[in-house]
């Protein structure tokens, strides 16, 4: 079947004729961007077009809810931009549920995340709530010059707000990351700034929380980072 035709025919099962059937049919074709592969047949297409040709059928008596299970399983990183474009544009309208072991997908298109470990749910909120649970949210990672990896971590450990400093140094390059001991524990990049004062710093930056590490710590509590 051309894409066309397919599309067609999933209106039919659908219920629509006549005008109704052909408004729909080009709703979801607009919708999906599949006006170029339109007559061509679905057995030719690349995997990206036929997710988006999936994604018409299953939008073309436009539900108000779509489930969706792995959207971007096995694509290339193009096909996969393209179809998390596509669920953001069709989620400002439409609830999609979708699941995914693909955490960076979480950032690229939800709004809101659910974490389900072995049937219940064991966390809930929009990415941004979930990161800050994670033990990266606010630490800082640096990059000095002409300092040793004892030193900096002696140094900088007795900061108030540092729960723990990682340092690893390379050379005369010493890379380390003071992770904070509380979200309201204080201004730790502030300390860090302070404290490093005087030194041959190259680099310096706040770091986000890590969705990967959130989940581990939640579905593996007694495993060690």
């Amino acid at each position: 079947m051309t894409v066309y035709g397919f599309l067609n025919f999933a209106a039919e099962i659908r219920g629509f004729r006549g005008d109704a059937k052909k408004s729909a049919v080009n709703r979801a074709v607009d919708m999906c961007f599949l006006e170029s592969v339109l007559h061509q047949s679905v057995d030719t297409l690349s995997k990206g077009y036929r997710h988006r040709t999936c994604f018409a059928q299953s939008i073309i008596h436009d539900p108000d809810i779509l489930v969706l299970d792995e959207p971007t399983d096995g694509l290339d990183p193009n096909q996969k931009h393209e179809i998390r474009q596509l669920i953001r544009r069709m989620g400002e309208k439409k609830a999609i549920i979708f699941s995914t072991h693909i955490l960076e997908e979480v950032d690229a298109a939800c709004t809101r995340a659910m974490i389900i470990d072995r049937g219940k749910v064991v966390a809930n909120g929009t990415p941004e709530e979930l990161r800050r649970k994670s033990e990266w949210a606010g630490a800082v990672t640096l990059r000095v010059n002409n300092q040793t990896a004892n030193a900096v971590r002696e140094k900088l450990n007795h900061l108030r707000a540092a729960k723990k400093v990682t340092a690893t140094a390379n050379g005369n390059r010493v890379t380390v990351t003071v992770f904070p001991r509380s979200a309201g524990a204080g201004d730790l990049t502030r300390e860090v700034i302070e404290a490093t004062n005087g030194w041959m710093v190259e680099e310096l930056r706040t770091e986000e929380g890590r969705l990967d590490e959130v989940f581990r710590s939640i579905t593996m509590p007694d495993t060690k980072n």
